[in-house]
């Protein structure tokens, strides 16, 4: 079946319809992050490492930490978190979740809960301390390892 028009020819492309074609393609052309068009020829390795470590903003050092603290703990094992924000919603929530990520297999015990309660009962019922970027550490703790900006503390 064949479009003709009442005068029996196919009808013709006029120039309204190639300015729509036209201005379509540069609307889809322009929305287009040039990023996006490097992907397929860029080294994924670096990119992709990079992309992990912008999750973590400025706890970029934190999942490497968690991973030390992984290597040297046995499944079971309860680890407390111990990190600098002492408030919940001011980022131990994160150090918290991410901790228990990092660490599945171990019981992760919190040392601050979502009212901003310090429980250190789960300091002392922990097998390890994780403590990250802080000052001091509890009496009678040894360092079983150390790096990435904490320590892996056992009492």
């Amino acid at each position: 079946m064949s479009v003709s028009s009442a005068n029996g020819q196919r009808p013709t492309i006029n120039a309204r319809r190639i300015a729509a074609f036209i201005a379509l393609f540069a609307i889809v052309a322009l929305r287009i992050e040039p990023q996006l068009l490097r992907l397929p020829f860029i080294d994924r390795t670096k990119f992709d490492r990079e992309l992990a470590e912008m999750a973590d903003g400025q706890w970029w050092q934190y999942p490497r930490f968690l991973e030390g603290v992984r290597e040297h703990t046995k499944p079971g094992e309860k680890i407390a978190i111990m990190v600098p924000p002492n408030k919940w919603d001011e980022g131990y929530s994160y150090a918290y979740y991410r901790g228990s990520y990092f660490l599945s297999g171990r019981e992760v015990l919190p040392v601050i809960t979502e009212d901003d309660r310090v429980h250190l009962e789960n300091l002392r019922g922990a097998d390890a301390i994780a403590a990250w970027h802080m000052r001091g550490r509890p009496r009678g703790a040894r360092v079983v390892w150390e790096g990435e900006g904490g320590l892996l503390l056992q009492h």
